[in-house]
Parts: C-alpha cells; sequence; structure tokens
C-alpha cells in the first residue's frame, strides 16, 4: 500500500504553487512561519541519561544559535525530545505514535545510541524520512539499506584508523579485546580486527555483560589470552565497572587503551576511575575533548561554549555535546541550500551529498562529507588521537597540564 502524502510533502507543494502564481524565487519565501521540525528520541532516562541529558541540551543551544542567524530558510528549528527510557522497543514504539499523526517532523535524530538507532531506522525508511544519528554502528552505513539515514560520527573503523600504527610502536604482538556484549561492542570487535588484519598482531575478543555488577570475571577471562596490551571499550555506567575490573584483576602494569566509548563518560577514566586504575592508561578521544588555549578556540567553538555552559562548569565531555552541535547545523547546512525541502526525501539526501561550509565549521571533525555509496564521515588520523588519561576539566582532557 502506497504511503500517504505527509505533511512535509503538501507543505512542498503548496509552496510551489504559491511561488509559480507570485512569479519569485525560493529564497524570497523567507518569510515562512513554519518551523523546521526536528524530533530525538532516546533515553532521557535510565542508563544512558547523563549523555542524553547532555546531547539534548546541545540539542537546543544548536537550535537557538540557528535560529539568531535566521534559521532554515526562514523557518525556526525546533527540537523535540522523547524519551525511551533507553529501550529500543519503546523507541520504536513512540516513534510509531509520532509517525502515525498529520504532522510529521522533518527530520529524526533516532537516539545516540546504535541499538535504538537500529531498531527506529527501518520504519524512518519506510516512511521515507531522513534521519542522522551518532550511533556508531557499521550496520548503520548502508545506503542501499537505509537511503535516508547518516551518521554524525564515523563508524567504529574510521574512528580507529591510527590504531595498527599505535600498536606497532609499542610492540604488540597479542591484544586482549574486552568490550560490552551489545552492538556498541559488535562493531568495536569489526572494527578493531578490520584494521589490524595482516598486522601480525593477534586479537583475542572477550564480551561481557553490561548491566553484571562484577566485570571482573569477564576482565579475568581475557587476562587468560595473554595479552600484551588491553583494549577495553564500552558506554555509560559499565565503563566505571570495567576500570574497576582491571584494578581488582591486578590488569594495571599492562598497557590498556580505553575506546572512544569510555571517553563519553562524565570526567573521563581519570575522574570515575581510581588512580591505580588510570596507570598504563591511555584514551581514544574526539579532538574537540582535548583543550586548547583560548587564543587558539575557534569563533564556533566559542559560540557552542558559551551557549551549552551558560557559564557554569560542564561536568560531561564536551564530545557528545559537540557532537550534538555537529549533528544539527549539519541538518541546517544540508537544510538550508536551494531546493533542499522541494522534494522530499530526495532532495534533502542530495543537499547533504553537497554539504559546503567554511573551514571551522565543524567541531568534531576537520569535514563532513558524504556520497551515494557512503553515509558515514571519513575522520583524518587527527580527529581521533590516543592521549594519556588525564584530567578533565570544562569537558576537555587537560593533556601534559
Amino acid at each position: 500500500m502506497p504511503l500517504p502524502l505527509n505533511r512535509r510533502a503538501l507543505l512542498a507543494a503548496g509552496a510551489a504553487l504559491v511561488l509559480l502564481a507570485a512569479g519569485c524565487g525560493e529564497d524570497e519565501a523567507k518569510g515562512s512561519t513554519e518551523n523546521f521540525d526536528v524530533l530525538f528520541i532516546g533515553g532521557v532516562t535510565g542508563p544512558a541519561a547523563t549523555t542524553v541529558a547532555a546531547t539534548t541540551k546541545a540539542l537546543e543551544a544548536a537550535a537557538k544559535s540557528i535560529n539568531e542567524h535566521g534559521g532554515i530558510k526562514g523557518r525556526n528549528v525546533v527540537v523535540k525530545v522523547k524519551d525511551s527510557q533507553g529501550d529500543a522497543r519503546r523507541a520504536v514504539s513512540m516513534l510509531q505514535e509520532e509517525l502515525s499523526g498529520s504532522d510529521l517532523p522533518d527530520v529524526v535524530i533516532p537516539s545516540g545510541t546504535s541499538a535504538e538507532a537500529l531498531a527506529m531506522v527501518p520504519l524512518l525508511t519506510r516512511s521515507k524520512i531522513v534521519s542522522i544519528a551518532f550511533g556508531a554502528s557499521p550496520l548503520l552505513n548502508d545506503p542501499q539499506k537505509y537511503p535516508y539515514h547518516f551518521q554524525s560520527v564515523p563508524n567504529s573503523a574510521a574512528q580507529l584508523t591510527g590504531l595498527r600504527k599505535h600498536l606497532e610502536a609499542k610492540g604488540a604482538k597479542r591484544l586482549g579485546l574486552l568490550v560490552s556484549q551489545d552492538e556498541y561492542g559488535k562493531g568495536v570487535v569489526s572494527a578493531v580486527k578490520s584494521q589490524l588484519e595482516g598486522s601480525g598482531i593477534e586479537v583475542k575478543n572477550f564480551e561481557f555483560v553490561p548491566t553484571d555488577i562484577d566485570l571482573s570475571v569477564s576482565y579475568r577471562r581475557m587476562l587468560d589470552a595473554n595479552p600484551d596490551v588491553v583494549y577495553i571499550d564500552t558506554t555509560g555506567d559499565a565503563a566505571v565497572r570495567l576500570l574497576q575490573a582491571r584494578v581488582q584483576t591486578g590488569a594495571v602494569t599492562i598497557p590498556t587503551i580505553a575506546g572512544s566509548g569510555m571517553s563519553l563518560t562524565a570526567g573521563g577514566p581519570f575522574k570515575y576511575g581510581s588512580p591505580e586504575a588510570n596507570k598504563n592508561l591511555e584514551i581514544l578521544v574526539f579532538k574537540v575533548e582535548v583543550a586548547v588555549p583560548e587564543a587558539q578556540q575557534s569563533a564556533v567553538f566559542k559560540d557552542f561554549l558559551t551557549r551549552y555552559s551558560g557559564g557554569q562548569p560542564i561536568q560531561n565531555s564536551l564530545s557528545t555535546p559537540a557532537l550534538a552541535w555537529d549533528q544539527l547545523r549539519l541538518i541546517a547546512a544540508a537544510a538550508a541550500q536551494d531546493g533542499a525541502l522541494a522534494d522530499l526525501p530526495g532532495s534533502l539526501v542530495k543537499a547533504v551529498y553537497n554539504l559546503k561550509v567554511d573551514d571551522g565549521y565543524w567541531l568534531t571533525e576537520k569535514q563532513f562529507t558524504y556520497s551515494a555509496d557512503k553515509h558515514t564521515p571519513t575522520p583524518t588520523p587527527d580527529d581521533f588521537p590516543f592521549i594519556p588519561s588525564a584530567a578533565q576539566v570544562n569537558g576537555q582532557y587537560q593533556v601534559g597540564s
């Protein structure tokens, strides 16, 4: 059964008739009183509540910045937030409810976790709604299967382009890999193995249940493989328990890398891990998490920081809110192109492929580029550095201080 015309299609048709009758161009329609509606569904409550709180706060800050600079063709960006409680099934149910009405969102941000995104994207695809999210699972980068979905975070493999060289510099021969038993963990395993293929470094991978209180049993199982370097990764509260397990098992003498998921937890490993847990520990981070002198900060970064912090100390890593900020500004940059909203969803997808912004527009990467066969950004090696575990002040790691 064909999909009914949605609100956006009707608006586009009506706008086309008005413009044709008036003989004016698209830019002359900037006085529109319509909003540009962005729907975010994520775990406002639940295990990822801290991360989601940072996400929604940054989305609102970005919306204010965009609207103060004219919005999207005169349309104010309005962000609507729905609480999935971190449950993928609940997220799908809430999305179905939102899509059953007549007032459909223009763009959807399906959570910040891969599990929820993977659950919602098939429905968004069937409904022909453009979506963008920072779930990093490689399974979400499938333009043939999900032609209207984009990732704002490079998938796990792209984040780890520097891993092989980094491990070879350490003389690593066997890597112990311990990740959470979920979609995020699966993505990390796939990424690590793909980056180390043909390197001569043997990978021994293990999983743990992220809701388990004591992770020392899983950690010991990984240590039984006799790794000379360890790579651990998870998200949320499990990151704290994973570092506790490292101490409990006496593994702090083994060089260890904590993946980017662990850097997102408020305060970073330096804060949520004990001094013992931070010994011989490096973390993979987003470049925006590394502090730079104020004189080197871009105007965009200063605008973001002022709006997001509100003059108050920032407790969580800057990577999550910076990603959310970039995500909404990516949508705005695409949607503001001439014709981007004329024939949805195809016209907006094409606009994403044709993104052109000034240098310094982005916080989390040097540039975002997409194509018909790649719906995930490609970072430069500098976008994801490995740094020693260090104190985090105002959301940034004070490396070398």
